[in-house]
């Protein structure tokens, strides 16, 4: 009764269906990404795509810049705490230290 799904040539059946659907998903992949669900998805997010609108390119590179600014000042504000923490820790072993505590951290 099943003896035609043993037969040889069925196992080739199944290896070239395999992989004509891997050829398809590459296909799909290659042409308008897997995941989305048309082709043109998803163009609109590209952050680096320039528009036909300077006032909104002039607007959009001086929001860049002026974000860009602000994150570099808050790294700065970030390494003077960790700064400041690592000095008053390095003061309390020293002080630790100097009343013949031991610290077992």
């Amino acid at each position: 009764m099943f003896h035609h799904f043993f037969h040889p040539l069925a196992f080739l059946h199944f290896v070239t269906v395999a992989l004509v659907l891997m050829a398809v998903v590459m296909f799909l992949k290659a042409r308008c990404g897997f995941a989305r669900h048309r082709c043109g998805a998803g163009r609109e997010s590209n952050p680096r795509r320039d528009t036909e609108n300077s006032a909104f390119e002039d607007y959009r590179r001086a929001t860049i810049t002026r974000l860009e600014k602000e994150a570099e000042e808050f790294r700065s504000y970030l390494d003077g705490l960790r700064r400041a923490a690592d000095a008053s820790a390095f003061q309390a072993f020293l002080q630790a230290r100097k009343n013949g505590e031991s610290s077992a951290s």
